[in-house]
């Protein structure tokens, strides 16, 4: 009898550590942090002043590594994907692993919240295809579960009723958010840019260097115009221009109805993030680690900051500090006005999240699938 019930609370344990399952209770979150950048137009600023002085609040970690993405945050729980196919819920106040689902294949972009959905595409591992999955974790059972041609390595956007995503073999679709599908554009061009939305129509670079505008509404091409060097950096969208930079260290600002460049800036190296956007400036950061705030409406140089590092994921912006990650084990507290580095802190491995805050808390995630959070 006692070998009995060993082996059945054995079994219980094993169940308890490998099941697929997550299931919570939570209040609709006006505030969310529900897609990557936040907005369909990808600015990254948060606009609330935080303290200089960031204390670690609790670290855990996920399976697998991270993709140069960003957790997801919703009703005091915090999501995350990884390159092993698994999503994490956390605590946001604990840290504790709530739960998490189990997938074949890699998650490379940060996961969508809507109301009690998860959303997240899987892209697999040997064939061209991945898997647009949602989950509702208060009832903790999958909506539904639908098969993409093209694997899906950039992030997704999310509007009021439907999500747009593009795949790496260059196909841009449009699914309602129960999972139907509105419409599929074929680009024939291999894109590893993500995709930004503003006046109706989305938009995104492809390894060619053109930069390709398609119609929200029905996915017809608006144009497609070849400007440089691949684009490798992810679109940002304001006020009707996109900022998008390429491999040539180039950022350019584009008007997103006609397709005319209206500026350009040399960075001189390539640029793989999403530029950040706080009232009239942008920030970006290149691959020699050097980063810099330009004006928006003229694409002047406000200021230049050599880091000596590697910069390749997205700043946040707030009112008094750009938080910028840095692959060479750390980020930086800079100031937005001067580009002055106010402060450093080092983490144990290559800082690959762009940084969330939330809640009055900052998450960031690093190498291995280590994330931490501060509290100011």
């Amino acid at each position: 009898m006692k070998l009995y019930r060993y082996t059945l609370l054995l079994l219980a344990f094993l169940y308890g550590c490998s099941a697929s399952f997550i299931r919570i209770k939570t209040n609709p979150d006006q505030k969310a942090y529900s897609m990557f950048g936040k907005t369909p137009g990808r600015d990254f600023y948060s606009p609330q002043i935080i303290g200089d002085t960031l204390i670690k609040k609790w670290e855990n970690d996920v399976n697998g590594g991270f993709a140069n993405t960003s957790v997801t945050v919703y009703g005091g729980y915090v999501f995350a994907g990884d390159l092993s196919g698994r999503i994490f819920c956390f605590n946001d106040t604990s840290g504790k692993v709530i739960g998490k689902l189990k997938n074949k294949g890699a998650i490379y972009s940060a996961p969508i919240i809507d109301k009690t959905d998860i959303i997240f595409a899987v892209a697999s591992e040997n064939e061209n295809e991945s898997h647009l999955i949602s989950y509702s974790f208060i009832k903790g059972k999958e909506n539904y579960d639908r098969e993409i041609k093209g694997k899906i390595l950039t992030e997704m956007i999310k509007l009021d009723s439907s999500i747009i995503f593009n795949t790496e073999d260059g196909r841009v679709y449009k699914y309602s958010l129960d999972g139907q599908k509105i419409w599929e554009f074929d680009s024939k061009s291999f894109v590893h840019s993500s995709p930004a939305i503003g006046d109706n129509i989305i938009i995104f670079g492809n390894d060619k260097g053109e930069l390709i505008a398609v119609s929200y509404d029905n996915g017809k091409l608006l144009y497609r115009k070849k400007i440089g060097k691949y684009f490798y950096c992810g679109a940002a969208v304001q006020s009707g221009v996109v900022f998008i930079g390429n491999d040539d260290g180039k950022l350019y600002a584009v008007n997103i109805k006609s397709g005319s460049i209206e500026w350009d800036f040399d960075t001189h190296a390539a640029i793989k993030m999403t530029p950040a956007i706080k009232d009239n400036i942008i920030v970006v950061g290149n691959l020699n680690g050097e980063l810099f705030a330009i004006n928006k409406s003229n694409g002047k140089q406000i200021w230049e900051t050599k880091t000596g590092g590697l910069l390749n994921a997205t700043p946040l912006i707030t009112n008094n500090f750009i938080i910028q990650p840095d692959l060479n084990n750390k980020f930086y507290l800079a100031d937005p006005l001067t580009g002055k580095i106010l402060n450093t802190y080092f983490l144990e491995g290559r800082v690959k999240l762009t940084p969330v805050i939330a809640d009055s808390t900052l998450f960031i995630g690093y190498e291995d699938g280590n994330i931490r959070a501060y509290k100011f």
